[in-house]
C-alpha cells in the first residue's frame, strides 16, 4: 500500500512539473535603438521586458531592463494589422516626422495593438503621414 502511494504520488509530481514546462509564454524581450513614444511616455531606447499583464492579455507591461521603468498600456489582442508573410514575433512602430510610436507587438507570448497616442494623431493630421517601421532582429520570447 506504501508502494502504490509512493508511486502515485510521483507520477502526480512528475506530471505537475511536466506542466508548469508547458505553459504558454509569457515574455517577451526586445532591443529598440531608438527613442520611442507610448501613449503620453517616452522611453529611451534600450532593451524591453513585453509581458501580458491581465489574464485577458489585453494589458501590456513594457518594462526597460536596465533602468526598470514600466509602463502598462490597453493593448487588445486580435487581427494584426502587421500583415508581413511569416512574420511574426516582431515590434511594430509607426514614425512621424523624426518619432517614434509604439503601434504593436506580436509574439508568440504577447500580442496586442496599442491605439495612436493624441501627439501621433496630431503630427499625422500635420502631414507627418505615420510609416511604418519593423523591429524584428533581437526579439526573443521566454
Amino acid at each position: 500500500m506504501t508502494t502504490l502511494k509512493s508511486m502515485i504520488l510521483s507520477v502526480g509530481a512528475v506530471a505537475l512539473l511536466g506542466a508548469s514546462g508547458l505553459s504558454a509564454q509569457t515574455k517577451a524581450t526586445a532591443d529598440i535603438p531608438f527613442e520611442f513614444t507610448v501613449q503620453n511616455t517616452t522611453l529611451p531606447a534600450g532593451q524591453y521586458t513585453m509581458s501580458a499583464a491581465s489574464p485577458t492579455r489585453n494589458l501590456m507591461s513594457i518594462r526597460n531592463d536596465k533602468t526598470h521603468q514600466s509602463i502598462l498600456v490597453l493593448a487588445p489582442g486580435g487581427e494584426s494589422g502587421y500583415r508581413r508573410t511569416g512574420a511574426k514575433n516582431v515590434v511594430v512602430f509607426h514614425k512621424a516626422g523624426d518619432r517614434y510610436f509604439l503601434s504593436e507587438v506580436k509574439t508568440d507570448a504577447v500580442c496586442g495593438s496599442v491605439a495612436p497616442s493624441k501627439l501621433e494623431s496630431e503630427l499625422a493630421s500635420a502631414g507627418n503621414q505615420p510609416v511604418a517601421a519593423v523591429i524584428v532582429a533581437a526579439l526573443s520570447v521566454r
